[in-house]
This record gives C-alpha cells, sequence and structure tokens, in this order.
C-alpha cells in the first residue's frame, strides 16, 4: 500500500466556526480519541466496475480544495468555540492496489485504523479491472449526505454550479423567538431525563486495551430489498424505513441475547434538516438528534413493537421534540468536551445510553452515467464509535438495493455474537409476520 506524498498549496481562506451539531459530532470525536482510537473518521467506498481516470480525479481534488478551503483544514479553539481553519494543504488521491487474493475491504479498514492528519482523504483501491473509491472524512467537517455531494462535485461535468450555503442548524435556530428556544429547550431537557431512565442493553462491557475497527457487510438483492420496504411501509410507514431496521435490530439483539443485559435498548438516529436531493449546504452537519426506545418486554412482541415505535415517533413530531433538541445543542456548543460527553452517553445509572449507533443515508444512484463512466457497483458505510456500545449500524440503499453494514471494535464485541445478530436480522427484516 503505497501513499501519494502530500504537497502543494492553494490560498488560505478564513476560519469557519463549528455550528451545533458540527461540535456535537466533534464531542464524540474526542471521546473515541480519549481512549486511543484515530477518532470519528468515517468511510464511503463505492465499488466501480472500471477505474476511473485517476488524472482526472486528482485535478477535481485539487478544485475541491480551492472551492471549498475547509476541505483540509485543521481544528482549532477559538476562545469557546471551535472552528475549521484552512491550511491550503493539497489533498492527493492515494492508490493502493489489491495483492493476490487480498480483499479491498482490508485495505479501506487499515486506512480507518490508521491515525490520520487530515479531515478527508480519497482512496483508489485497485482490483481486477475495476476497484473500491474509498472517501475517508472525520464526522465534524460534513455528515453522510454531505459527503453523496462532494461525491458529486468530484464526477461532476459542471463542478461551478456547486456552492456553499449556511448552516441549517443555525437557519432553523434564528426562525424562533426567545420564547420558542425556551420552550423546546424544556421539552427537549423533560425528553432527555425521560431517555435516560431506561437502563440500556448494550453489546459489550467497556474494555480496556488496543481495539481496531472491523466491518461486516450484508448485501440484499433487489427482490428482498423491495420486500423489506414493502414490510417498513406496512410496520411503520409514516416514519420511513429507519424505525423498521431499529425494531428488527433490537428483536435480534433480544434473541440471540444482550451481552450486556439491562433493562431496554435506546438507539439514538439522526434525522436530517436537508431537503431531499438538495445541492447545498455541501460542508457541516446538519442533522438532529432523535431516539428509539422499548423495555425488553415490548421487544418480545413484533407487532407490538412496531406499533410502540411508531406511536413514539409520532408523539415526538407531535410536540416538536425532532426539533427540541436544536437548542440544546446550541446551549451544548458552550460546554467542555468532557462535560458535553457526559450528558449525551451516560444514563442516570451511569451506564453507555447507546445499544448500538445507527445512520440511515437512504437511497443513492449514480444513474446510467455511473461514477466518471464507471457503473457503480456496490458500497460499505464505515466509522468508528465509542467504546462502549461498541457497534455501530449504517444502512443504504444503492439503486433500490439495501446494503447493511455492520461496523464494529474487536475484540470489544464477540464475532460469533455478531455474525448471530446478523443472521436474526435478517429474519427480522424478511418475515412476514
Amino acid at each position: 500500500m503505497d501513499k501519494a506524498s502530500r504537497g502543494g498549496a492553494v490560498k488560505k481562506a478564513s476560519p469557519l466556526l463549528f455550528n451545533p451539531a458540527d461540535y456535537f459530532t466533534f464531542v464524540l470525536d474526542q471521546e473515541i480519541r480519549n481512549i486511543g482510537h484515530p477518532g470519528g473518521y468515517c468511510g464511503f467506498a463505492l465499488e466501480l466496475a472500471e477505474q476511473p481516470d485517476l488524472e482526472h480525479l486528482q485535478q477535481r481534488l485539487d478544485l475541491l480544495v480551492e472551492n471549498f478551503p475547509i476541505a483540509s483544514a485543521q481544528i482549532e479553539r477559538q476562545g469557546k468555540r471551535y472552528a475549521w481553519v484552512p491550511t491550503g494543504q493539497r489533498i492527493m488521491l492515494e492508490r493502493h492496489q489489491c495483492r493476490q487474493g487480498e480483499q479491498a475491504q482490508h485495505i479501506q479498514l487499515a486506512i480507518l485504523n490508521r491515525q490520520e492528519s487530515l479531515p478527508l482523504t480519497l482512496h483508489w483501491i485497485a482490483s481486477g479491472a475495476g476497484g473500491t473509491l474509498l472517501l475517508n472524512w472525520n464526522h465534524p467537517l460534513l455528515d453522510a449526505r454531505g459527503v453523496k455531494i462532494v461525491l458529486d462535485f468530484l464526477a461532476s461535468d459542471r463542478p461551478e454550479s456547486f456552492k456553499e450555503s449556511p448552516s441549517l442548524v443555525e437557519a432553523k435556530l434564528a426562525q424562533w423567538s426567545f420564547w420558542k428556544k425556551c420552550r423546546l429547550f424544556v421539552k427537549a431537557k423533560l425528553h432527555n431525563r425521560e431517555v435516560n431512565s431506561l437502563d440500556s442493553c448494550l453489546p459489550t462491557q467497556e474494555e480496556q486495551g488496543s481495539q481496531t475497527l472491523q466491518l461486516k457487510v450484508r448485501n440484499f438483492s433487489e427482490e428482498e430489498s423491495r420486500q423489506i420496504a414493502r414490510l417498513a411501509q406496512q410496520h411503520t410507514g409514516v416514519a420511513g424505513r429507519t424505525l423498521y431496521y431499529l425494531g428488527c435490530f433490537m428483536r435480534a439483539m433480544e434473541q440471540v441475547g444482550p451481552p450486556v443485559a439491562k433493562a431496554g435498548y435506546c438507539i439514538p438516529y439522526a434525522f436530517n434538516l436537508r431537503r431531499q436531493n438538495a445541492p447545498t449546504p455541501v460542508f457541516g452537519n446538519h442533522v438532529g438528534c432523535l431516539f428509539a426506545r422499548a423495555a425488553r418486554d415490548q421487544v418480545q412482541d413484533r407487532q407490538g413493537l412496531f406499533e410502540h415505535l411508531l406511536s413514539q415517533y409520532k408523539q415526538v413530531v407531535r410536540d416538536e421534540l425532532d426539533l427540541a433538541y436544536l437548542p440544546l445543542m446550541w446551549l451544548g456548543q458552550w460546554l467542555s468536551p468532557a462535560r458535553y460527553a457526559k450528558i449525551l452517553r451516560k444514563q442516570h445509572s451511569g451506564g453507555e445510553l447507546s445499544s448500538l449507533w445507527f445512520s440511515d443515508i437512504g437511497d443513492l444512484s449514480w444513474g446510467k452515467k455511473g461514477f466518471l463512466g464507471s457503473p457503480v457497483t456496490g458500497m460499505s458505510l464505515l466509522c468508528w464509535m465509542t467504546l462502549p456500545p461498541g457497534l455501530a449500524l449504517l444502512a443504504g440503499q444503492l439503486d433500490g438495493r439495501l446494503t447493511l453494514s455492520y461496523n464494529y471494535l474487536s475484540p470489544a464485541v464477540d464475532e460469533a455474537w455478531l455474525d448471530a445478530v446478523m443472521a436474526q436480522m435478517d429474519v427480522e427484516l424478511l418475515a412476514e409476520v
């Protein structure tokens, strides 16, 4: 695996303060670093049938930094806030070659497990006639939907059409009066107290010693994906597929047996402030936080569980709890990372809040043109997470085919246990009853 030298420079730009959602992800990045891991890095891997024009791709990377200097910025503290400070450093396309019998996933994981200095890197992993394009980024820089826009920029015939726009979180906050922010803040505090009252089952105990990020990917066929989408519509239609995935995972984990058995399950998940297929904003995080929660006895009843999660979701929307966490995040950005992390992660009992990290990036497609003329045949998603829970489930659909990427820390999470959970997850997702 050879790494191209990084050199050259472009003009520097002004610092950009974190928005409240950026700081939220930065706090978790710091929690991951505090136990000796690389940080809140994520990966978006596209499997391509043919090798794209790599020189053209490098030119587009240079144009990306020229148009969006934040792409190669570094994090600095400015007063009580944190900001991206552009360095003008060039991002070099890193080229890798799969050796005889080597899988591209092995190289992807090696990249995610290394210590990285840049907030965003791009890699071409050659294998046969095609290969894998991996974009590796630090989550405070941008969310997964932003990554799709970056990839579109790199492949576009009209890169000049991509423009930045202000933070959607800050724009939403600016729409509200002081008193509305106060009302929402109180709602969020009360909801947070309720969320923290149900002790969460976990995939692993907190463990000491070195951990590595590992990945297991489950690709569903078009027919299976259509069946899952139909069942999701049947059980959690108004809330989309996310709650269906989460309910199925709760049941899979419960039936196999949670390694740390407590009162129930709590899985945070994001809601996106971006409009569907909106071309901006490119950088920054534009999300809020929701929770799927259920006691263990509720998880036992499949239909009852979906009804419970859907009722919970409807109440959240009715009470504006999906938006209530935005003022809470705004206040959180004035707290130190350590203090904010305690609020985000710890329950009243002192245990970890999250039974699992989860993200659903939704439906993606590069159409008949593919990526720079190369058909996109598959994808996988990667991310670091805190320990505990040491497990993250990332979902996405490529041209209607569902992919589930199970990211886990080893040896903290037992591989045989995870294999059993994945098998049971398949059963739950496809079950007609």
